[in-house]
C-alpha cells in the first residue's frame, strides 16, 4: 500500500523478506520488492501520487509514498530471478511518472 509512509513500507519490506515478501505490480506482472531504503534528502520532496516513480537512477529508482519516498534497490519480476535494480533497469523501461501498483 503506497499510501503508507515510506518508513512503514520499508519496514514491511524487511519484515516480509523472504516469505511471503512485499510486492506491487509492474506492467501487469507481480514485482516483489526485496530491498528498499527510505529517502532522507531533498530529492524526496517532490510530491506525486503514491506509487509514482519520481526519479530513476542507474542503480535504483524512487517511488513516492503517502509520506516520503522509497528507493527500490533489489527486486524480482514475476517469472524472473531476484536481481539488483541496476540489472532490472537494463532490461525494463522504468520512467519518471510511471505508476506502480
Amino acid at each position: 500500500d503506497w499510501n503508507k509512509s515510506a518508513g512503514e513500507v520499508e519496514r514491511l519490506v524487511r519484515g516480509l523478506n523472504s516469505w511471503p515478501s512485499a510486492y506491487t505490480f509492474f506492467a501487469g506482472k507481480q514485482l516483489k520488492i526485496w530491498e528498499a531504503d527510505v529517502c532522507d534528502d531533498e530529492a524526496c520532496s517532490e510530491k506525486a501520487a503514491p506509487g509514482t516513480v519520481v526519479k530513476v537512477e542507474k542503480d535504483r529508482f524512487l517511488v513516492d509514498c503517502g509520506t516520503g519516498a522509497l528507493w527500490i534497490t533489489s527486486l524480482q519480476l514475476e517469472g524472473k530471478k531476484r536481481m539488483d535494480t541496476h540489472d532490472f533497469l537494463l532490461g525494463n523501461d522504468v520512467v519518471q511518472g510511471m505508476c506502480l501498483g
